[in-house]
C-alpha cells in the first residue's frame, strides 16, 4: 500500500508499505480523507511540538475518516462496508488517568502521527474497532475527517463551562478556533468576537451567529473591551498559538472569567500578567486532545446542528500531499483545512 512518509522537516515522499493485518478486536479500514492539522503542520515545518521530535521517517495525520473493509474476530461495533471516522488516540485503559476517565491524558495514550507512532496519511489502517465512530451514509469522508478537530472545539467549550447567553472572545479563527466557534454558537453563546489576521477567515466566521470579527493587525484587546463596555467576556479561546494571543487572552476575560488555551505555540515558554490573571481570579485550562466527544460530535454534523464542509476548503489526492502541505503551512490560496483525499 501506499503511504506518505515524512523524512526530515519540509520532506515527505510517497512510499510503498505493506498491507496491515486485521487481529482480533481490531478492524481493517481503508482510509478515504484525513485532515491536515496544525500539528502536523508543526511536524513538518519544524520537526517537533516541545519534547514530541521526529527522530526517524514516519507517516503523520490524525483526522482520519474510512471504509472498514475487514472485522477481526470479536468486532460488533461496526461492520464491512460501514463509513467511519477514527478516534485517533489509543488509550491503554489502565493507568490512573484512564481509570479517572481522562483517558486524553492516558500514560501510555499511542497518538496517530505523534513521534513515534505512525499516523493516517496512507491507504489502510487496522484499528481497534471500538476507537471507530459510525458515520451515517449521507455524511461525506470529508466531513468525516473533520469530526476529530471539531471534537477539539466542543471539547474546549465543554471545559470553559459555556453557558447560554454568555459572551465569547476567539483568538485566532483557523479550524480550531472555527470549531470552537461552531460549538460555542449551539452552546448559545450571546456574543462572539473573533480575531484573525486574515480576512477570508473572518469571512468565514462572520457567516455564523452573533459574532462580531476583528483584524487582529488592530488592537484587539482595545477594541474588545470598547466592544463590551471595558467589562471583558466571560470566557476567552486561544486558538491561534501566539506568544501575544496567550498574553491578550488574560487580558480580554472579564472579572472572573475563564481562559481556554487550545492553541500550540512553537515556543516552550508563555508570559502573562499574572498579577491581572490573579485579579481577576481567572480559570485557566489548556486543551489536551479531546474526551468523549466523538459520538456527541458525529450527531451534530449528522443532524445539522453544527455544519463542518464549509472548512474543507481544499482537496488533494494523496500523490500531492507535498503540495497540500506546503499550501497549509503557507495559508495559500485562502485555505482553512486542506484534506487528503486516498
Amino acid at each position: 500500500m501506499k503511504a506518505a512518509v515524512l523524512h526530515k522537516i519540509r520532506d515527505i515522499r510517497i512510499e510503498e508499505r505493506k498491507k496491515p493485518i486485521v487481529r482480533p478486536g481490531t478492524a481493517l479500514v481503508k482510509i478515504k480523507a484525513v485532515g491536515i492539522c496544525g500539528s502536523d503542520i508543526h511536524y513538518f515545518e519544524k520537526g517537533r511540538i516541545g519534547n514530541q521530535i521526529v527522530t526517524k521517517p514516519q507517516t503523520l495525520g490524525h483526522e482520519a475518516a474510512g471504509l472498514v473493509v475487514e472485522i477481526g474476530k470479536g468486532v460488533k461495533n461496526v461492520k464491512v462496508g460501514d463509513k467511519v471516522a477514527l478516534e485517533p488516540g489509543i488509550f491503554c485503559g489502565k493507568c490512573d488517568f484512564c481509570r479517572a476517565n481522562r483517558p486524553n491524558l492516558c500514560r501510555n495514550i499511542k497518538f496517530f502521527g505523534t513521534p513515534p507512532v505512525d499516523g493516517a496519511f496512507l491507504e489502510y489502517i487496522v484499528h481497534p474497532a471500538d476507537m471507530l465512530f459510525k458515520l451515517p451514509k449521507n455524511m461525506s469522508y470529508e466531513e468525516g475527517a473533520l469530526i476529530e478537530p471539531l471534537t477539539v472545539g466542543m471539547y474546549a467549550v465543554e471545559l470553559a463551562g459555556l453557558k447560554r447567553g454568555e459572551t465569547v472572545a476567539i483568538l485566532g479563527a483557523g479550524t480550531i478556533g472555527l470549531c470552537i466557534l461552531k460549538s460555542a454558537v449551539a452552546a448559545g453563546a450571546k456574543r462572539i468576537y473573533v480575531t484573525d489576521y486574515l480576512n477570508y477567515r473572518l469571512k468565514l466566521a462572520k457567516k455564523h451567529k452573533n459574532v462580531v470579527v476583528v483584524n487582529a493587525k488592530s488592537d484587539i484587546v482595545k477594541k474588545i473591551k470598547s466592544l463590551t463596555k471595558e467589562r471583558g467576556v466571560d470566557a476567552v479561546f486561544e486558538a491561534a498559538g501566539s506568544l501575544d494571543t496567550f498574553k491578550q487572552s488574560v487580558q480580554i476575560a472579564a472579572v472572573g472569567g475563564r481562559v481556554i488555551w487550545a492553541g500550540i505555540p512553537d515556543e516552550d515558554d508563555i508570559k502573562i500578567n499574572n498579577h491581572e490573571a490573579r485579579r481577576k481570579e481567572l480559570v485557566i485550562k489548556t486543551v489536551r486532545r479531546t474526551k468523549h466527544q466523538n459520538e456527541k460530535a458525529v450527531k451534530a454534523v449528522a443532524s445539522g446542528k453544527i455544519k463542518v464542509k464549509d472548512l474543507a476548503t481544499h482537496s488533494f489526492p494523496l500523490k500531492d500531499i507535498l503540495k497540500a502541505f506546503q499550501v497549509a503551512a503557507k495559508y495559500k490560496d485562502g485555505v482553512i483545512k486542506a484534506v487528503i483525499e486516498i
